[in-house]
């Protein structure tokens, strides 16, 4: 079995490839591949691998390319399971490798249980470049030993690679790969940039989220004007979610989530996270200019998720609200959300229960309020209780906070990634005194450098989240009466419906005691303030 080759023998297809022997494969290789020191050792190995044979007396009935990963637990090794099934079915009683390292790396524990299978059916495993034949006494030990020295190696070589590539991380460059659409990493620059051709429709799809069009509509409005993907496709509202939550899309560094088995194993599986790299104090890893900037892709996905209904392990889309109170104001018989239904006047248009609606009387009784005396009333409630709170009290503070996680998403973000950062500053420095005061592992010199290091990203860290959590003038505004209602007059439906869910934590109504009550809707109306 020879080395690792390149991803063009898994992409060649099989009329190509069928029926060509090593060389030429390799030969193939070469006249796709820049890799010419590769190639001509891959060629070397394979001729050395005949040339023993040939004298050994063997004949050569099958070769076996493997192109994956000899050391990986999690990985399936699809060349090595037909070489050993060729052994188990007495195909072959002799299977050839080049080194001990080419056929396993994962330990003794591997190389025995293969050695154990070659023993019962009298067949045998020959390495090449150490001269070994399991067929030989005193052969496994040796076996053993290089097994276990290829397993050492192989995780000196990831440490090494994993240290490159959280160095590149941290350096801010582009991995590779393919940049979401609007932005384009020239060769060799490790960064992105906008790209002249996709960049205006790019930008003009992040505008018209940002002015609260579904994914969908703007995925429809690019159709009409005869706007394609990268590729040719039309756009659809899944291609457009998928490029927002691209972190590249707003010029951060992305990372990938690792996907495990049932049992817990890793695969070789990665999917995009809508997360981006963080260096050590926590902040996203620039890697240059992208179509939106980051808080604009974080007000576009909380725009995009609150289009959608969690459902199980999925997810589906669903419809604003067109009404001041719908999916607030709750049915006092069964507990859920009142609709808004009607057409014509705004004098027909009512709040009813969905329950009674969709599944009948029997479900519930449901009740019926019109929405201009309901929307009317609460409206004033709202504006007297919060004008009524006083500035510094605990339940103007509850309300600004609910307002700063609904209005100022970017903000809200940046508090989220600086506590994180404070943690993780904070378990850095007590590792450092753990390791010097009671390992002994760190020498005093050093224990202080890295200590003063934590130190200052800790203080630093400090007075950022004392910054985001003063909100002094925001408290002043909620409390002034006059300032309040003039917003409340300037604001659209969708600010309204977010100053509300500031204040209310739910919302329903006292059903009539019969056909005509006319007892005053504010009496009825039943609020729970969050102060």
């Amino acid at each position: 079995m020879a080395k690792k080759t390149a991803e063009e023998f898994r992409d060649g297809s099989p009329e190509e490839l069928a029926g060509k022997s090593p060389e030429d494969l390799v030969d193939l290789y070469l006249r796709r591949s820049k890799k010419r020191e590769t190639v001509e050792t891959l060629k070397q190995h394979a001729r050395d691998l005949r040339r023993e044979m040939d004298r050994q007396g063997l004949t050569v009935r099958k070769v076996w390319l493997e192109q994956r990963s000899a050391s990986k637990q999690h990985v399936r090794r699809e060349k090595l399971e037909g070489a050993m099934a060729a052994v188990m079915d007495g195909e072959i009683k002799t299977l050839a490798v080049w080194k001990t390292d080419r056929f396993d790396r994962r330990g003794m524990a591997a190389i025995g249980t293969a050695l154990d299978e070659f023993d019962r059916r009298q067949a045998r495993l020959f390495v090449l470049q150490e001269r070994l034949d399991s067929s030989q006494p005193g052969t496994r030990i040796v076996f053993a030993i290089l097994a276990e020295r290829a397993r050492e190696e192989i995780k000196d070589l990831t440490l090494r690679v994993t240290t490159g590539k959280n160095a590149a991380r941290t350096a801010g460059r582009w991995p590779g790969g393919r940049t979401p659409y609007g932005v384009r990493s020239p060769r060799g620059s490790g960064h992105i940039e906008p790209d002249p051709a996709e960049y205006p429709h790019a930008r003009r799809i992040a505008d018209e989220l940002l002015a609260g069009k579904s994914a969908m509509r703007v995925a429809h409005d690019l159709e009409r004007d005869g706007i394609r993907t990268r590729d040719g496709a039309r756009w659809d509202a899944r291609a457009i979610t998928r490029m927002v939550r691209s972190t590249a899309w707003a010029g951060l560094l992305p990372t990938k989530d690792r996907r495990f088995d049932e049992h817990g194993q890793p695969l070789d599986v990665w999917v995009p996270s809508a997360e981006p790299v963080r260096d050590a104090e926590g902040n996203p890893v620039v890697i240059g200019t992208g179509v939106v900037s980051p808080g604009e892709r974080l007000r576009i996905l909380a725009l995009i998720e609150a289009r959608v209904t969690k459902m199980g392990g999925g997810s589906r889309g669903k419809r604003p609200h067109t009404t001041f109170l719908g999916g607030i104001f709750s049915c006092p018989h069964c507990g859920k959300g009142m609709t808004g239904s009607g057409s014509g006047s705004a004098r027909s248009l009512m709040y009813r229960c969905r329950t009674r609606s969709v599944y009948g009387k029997d479900a519930c009784p449901g009740v019926v309020v019109r929405a201009p005396r309901m929307d009317a009333a609460v409206e004033a409630m709202w504006l007297s209780h919060v004008s009524a709170l006083e500035h510094g009290s605990p339940g103007l503070d509850a309300i600004v906070r609910r307002w700063a996680v609904f209005h100022d998403v970017e903000k809200e973000q940046r508090r989220k990634e600086v506590m994180a950062g404070l943690d993780a500053a904070r378990t850095r420095r007590d590792k450092l005194e753990h390791d010097f005061y009671v390992e002994g592992t760190l020498s005093e010199d050093r224990f202080k450098t890295l200590a003063a290091e934590q130190s200052a990203v800790i203080e630093s860290l400090d007075l950022e989240a004392a910054e985001l959590a003063r909100e002094a003038d925001l408290s002043v505004f909620f409390a002034d009466g006059e300032a309040l209602a003039d917003a409340w007059a300037e604001s659209t439906l969708a600010d309204r419906r977010m100053l509300l869910g500031c204040v209310l934590k739910s919302l329903t109504i006292v059903p009539a005691r019969f056909p005509g009550d006319r007892t005053p809707i504010l009496s009825r109306v039943v609020p729970q303030w969050v102060a």
